[in-house]
């Protein structure tokens, strides 16, 4: 009796097949030339890109902000003294920023670029207030800056003060300014002038060009007792036809006029 078969795997091993696929040399130049042209383009369009960010000039200024004296002569003159202007990424604004703060009456300067030939400048300036010393003009801050003499004519219309006092002293002016100011200003008067000696005595001109003398102590006793008085000296100005010079009001029970003679005629303040 034969013996039955028990089952059996038997495996096989198989060959991997190869394909063989047959190129022409043609094709190959033909890839090389596509892969050629297409650097070439790439490198044009990168060249192009950095051309137009980079390379563009800058060619226009845009100026903002209030200006008393800043004109936008002094700007081009100011930028033409740094060169040619570079380009859009390559010009250095720190530089055209320091150079426009020199100007005196500069008190801050912000400068950006627009793209792709624009330089835009936003110019903060000293606000002037009064002639210092004649020579100089303080600022509503208390700030020292000169100007150049051409200017000075632009606040002659503006009928801007006059503070004196001596070095080192512009805060302690330009607060007692404030102070006479209000004062003063409230009663219909306006300051002309307004001196501290070195002894720290004050003298006060107003626009009717009557002097007030006010010495060193119990200042503002001393000018609510002028705007007290004034109506009074008024009525001896239109009935006796004289004029005041000065009023001395450093007595502590009263004060002194110095009248003028009327061939002399300044102008009278109208109250």
């Amino acid at each position: 009796m034969l013996n039955a078969r028990k089952n059996t795997i038997i495996k096989y091993g198989l060959k991997p097949i190869k394909y063989y696929q047959f190129r022409h040399p043609l094709s190959d130049w033909i890839v090389l030339f596509i892969a050629v042209i297409g650097v070439v383009w790439i490198f044009y369009c990168i060249k192009t890109w950095i051309y137009n960010f980079c390379c563009y000039p800058l060619s226009y200024i845009i100026v903002t902000g209030n200006r008393y004296y800043t004109t936008n002569t002094d700007i081009n003159q100011t930028i033409i003294k740094l060169g040619a202007l570079g380009t859009f990424i390559t010009q250095d604004i720190n530089i055209i920023q320091k150079e426009i703060e020199c100007l005196p009456w500069i008190q801050q300067v912000s400068i950006r670029k627009q793209w792709p030939d624009t330089l835009k400048l936003h110019i903060i300036e000293h606000v002037p207030l009064a002639y210092w010393n004649n020579s100089q003009i303080i600022s509503v801050t208390g700030t020292i800056f000169s100007i150049p003499e051409e200017y000075q004519n632009q606040d002659n219309d503006a009928k801007i003060p006059y503070l004196y006092g001596p070095k080192g002293s512009e805060k302690a002016v330009l607060t007692n300014y404030y102070i006479f100011n209000a004062i003063l200003k409230s009663n219909k008067f306006q300051i002309k002038s307004i001196k501290m000696d070195i002894r720290y005595s004050w003298q006060l001109t107003l626009q009717d060009n009557v002097h007030l003398k006010l010495g060193r102590n119990n200042i503002i006793e001393r000018l609510y007792c002028f705007i007290k008085i004034y109506p009074i000296l008024l009525q001896e100005i239109k009935k006796n036809n004289k004029y005041i010079d000065y009023i001395d009001l450093r007595y502590q029970s009263g004060f002194a006029v110095r009248w003028i003679s009327s061939s002399i005629t300044p102008v009278l303040y109208n109250k």
